[in-house]
């Protein structure tokens, strides 16, 4: 039975309303091939594994499914069973019975909110690169500043006076006050 729901499901979305043309899935957008040893390659636990095959075979069905009814059903006869049949308005009852049935048009409402979402996130992502290039910039420039300004034995006081001004009056305010292990 479920099956049948499976079947009658996807006939009834497929086809839109009563064979008539109306498609409610987009399928002129055809899909990507999947690398499914490139992906499965990447697992490396055995509940990843059996996951994968689960999601595999769910896939596999879904194809499966949309190959079946990938062409909309062919019209019903309903002339030919008028010809056939011989109880008086039998074939008549069924034909308006199917043409009065509407399905329902699939509306993804979430689509709009999932797309809004996403937008927000790409904006989000952006700012955050834009951030981390600044960013990085100002560090690149401090590290320039720092390697350049780099101390070694052979630095006099008065290069470190010139790289840091405000040292010399640091220094000499401390040795003033007698401040002799302040610092250490």
């Amino acid at each position: 039975m479920n099956v049948t729901v499976r079947r009658t499901a996807a006939r009834a979305f497929s086809t839109g309303t009563k064979g008539t043309g109306a498609v409610g899935v987009d399928r002129t957008r055809q899909s990507r091939p999947i690398d499914w040893s490139a992906l499965s390659s990447k697992l490396t636990s055995d509940g990843a594994r059996s996951e994968f095959a689960r999601l595999r075979a769910t896939y596999g069905e879904i194809q499966g499914l949309a190959n079946t009814y990938a062409e909309p059903p062919s019209p019903i006869d309903f002339a030919g069973y008028k010809a056939k049949i011989a109880a008086p308005g039998l074939v008549e009852k069924f034909e308006a019975a199917y043409n009065g049935v509407s399905y329902p048009k699939a509306v993804a409402r979430e689509l709009d909110e999932v797309r809004q979402e996403h937008a927000t996130m790409i904006a989000d992502a952006e700012q955050s690169v834009a951030d981390s290039v600044s960013r990085i910039e100002a560090l690149t420039a401090l590290v320039e500043t720092m390697e350049s300004n780099m101390v070694s034995p052979d630095t006099t006081l008065e290069q470190l006076y010139e790289v840091y001004p405000d040292l010399e009056a640091e220094i000499e305010a401390e040795i003033e006050a007698h401040e002799w292990g302040k610092d250490i």
